[in-house]
């Protein structure tokens, strides 16, 4: 069990911190939420082997090294899952396909000059749903420009 000074520090480091029970209370773990290649890779081993690819994203995530048994290191990397796919949730598009990844990576890189494979899932997909907003932003400006471009050139 971590006191709250050090609990600050790796979310210092970290960002945000996962706390995870188990139900009878007895097991502990403190969790970063993985990179954007972390759940790439997550991605990839699960098409082979669920099970493994559960236990993969735990693993990654765990912040203690401990022994923890295979039940709650499965339930606490499903845990893990729901919460990506709650911070996959925005409103200006439908969360990307698995082949669209790569394209929002680029798009979050050219916007914030970030490498997008090292961010949290949630700050990659705020940082997605923000360089979504810059590009409609920069499209609607550009669309204006035009307009005042053609009716200036064509008026006379």
């Amino acid at each position: 069990m971590l006191d709250k000074p050090i609990i600050e520090k790796l979310k210092e480091k970290y960002g945000s911190i996962i706390k995870l029970t188990s139900d009878d209370q007895l097991t502990t773990a403190y969790l970063k939420k993985p990179s954007f290649s972390t759940f790439l890779n997550y991605q990839k081993k699960y098409q082979d082997d669920p099970h493994e690819a559960i236990l993969y994203l735990f693993k990654e995530c765990v912040i203690e090294e401990e022994n923890y048994n295979d039940d709650f290191m499965l339930s606490a990397g499903t845990s893990i899952i729901s919460i990506i796919k709650k911070d996959s949730e925005f409103n200006i598009d439908a969360t990307p396909q698995k082949d669209e990844f790569k394209k929002s990576a680029a798009l979050i890189r050219n916007a914030f000059q970030v490498d997008p494979y090292k961010l949290s899932m949630d700050e990659f997909y705020k940082l997605l749903e923000e360089a979504l907003w810059l590009q409609k932003h920069h499209e609607s400006r550009m669309e204006n420009t035009f307009i005042s471009a053609f009716s200036k050139t064509f008026s006379n």
